[in-house]
């Protein structure tokens, strides 16, 4: 099957009409596909490995949350499994992040959201791990969707990746996922990354550095801080942008807290 298109036998099968030119990521390709008169994402993975199997279990267990896309239908096909997923209308965060330049209600609001989505799966021993812009759809009536629990990692199982930053985006990460401390990841982790998604869309610009070189070279040290123009943002981001993880918020409770104006 081709990354490209379609294959006529697949788009007989799930009756597809038309369908929009994919989004390649890993071993996953996205298309949006109208069947019925109904929109969906239709997810090619060329390999069924632990990674999907558990993107698969999360977006399944917590599909009544309203914050995650629902899983309506899994099935192989041909060499591939298929997966149609219930299609977000809206924008991505990383196409609409210049709208909130300066905006700490917004931003604070936004991510107040995103941790109320995930605190129930928090609470069930999982990490996203890879929380970013990209990552986060914003619906047409302003709510957000966490997107993508592709390497989302269950406390109490092995973790997928045994060091190193892989699969992990490097601009949006932690410092023990830059040093490749696996025993270190928690819900503390995402916590961090939350921080950087706040300070980035309020000042525009990362609060590391551009490049791995800055961005690892802060995190050789053992504290470090931002400054922002924001008082509200500066607290946020300076009560998670801890290296040891342990010096984070504990409970999730009070890291929500942070974001309440």
């Amino acid at each position: 099957m081709s990354s490209i298109t379609l294959s006529s036998d697949l788009i007989a099968h799930f009756n597809i009409s038309d369908y929009s030119p994919p989004k390649k990521g890993g071993q996953k390709t996205v298309f949006i596909v109208n069947i019925n008169n109904v929109y969906y994402a239709l997810k090619v993975i060329n390999i069924a490995d632990a990674r999907f199997e558990r993107e698969v279990k999360i977006c399944e267990k917590y599909s009544n949350l309203g914050g995650i896309p629902k899983i309506l239908r899994i099935e192989k096909f041909e060499t591939d499994t298929i997966i149609l997923e219930e299609y977000i209308a809206g924008e991505d965060l990383c196409d609409i992040y210049k709208s909130f330049s300066g905006d700490e209600k917004g931003i604070c609001d936004l991510l107040f959201k995103v941790g109320k989505i995930l605190k129930p799966i928090w609470e069930d021993g999982y990490v996203h791990r890879d929380l970013k812009p990209q990552n986060i759809r914003i619906r047409e009536d302003g709510n957000p969707v966490v997107l993508d629990f592709g390497i989302a990692r269950a406390l109490d199982e092995d973790s997928i990746t045994a060091t190193g930053m892989q699969p992990a985006s490097w601009l949006f990460a932690s410092p023990e996922q830059y040093a490749g401390k696996k025993e270190l990841i928690s819900y503390r982790t995402d916590f961090f990354c939350m921080g950087i998604i706040a300070f980035f869309l309020f000042e525009q610009q990362l609060p590391f550095g551009r490049n791995k070189d800055e961005i690892d070279a802060t995190f050789q040290q053992t504290n470090i801080s931002v400054s922002s123009r924001s008082d509200i943002i500066n607290k946020f981001c300076n009560s998670v942008f801890k290296i040891a993880p342990s010096e984070r918020p504990r409970k999730i409770e009070t890291f929500l807290d942070l974001l309440v104006l």
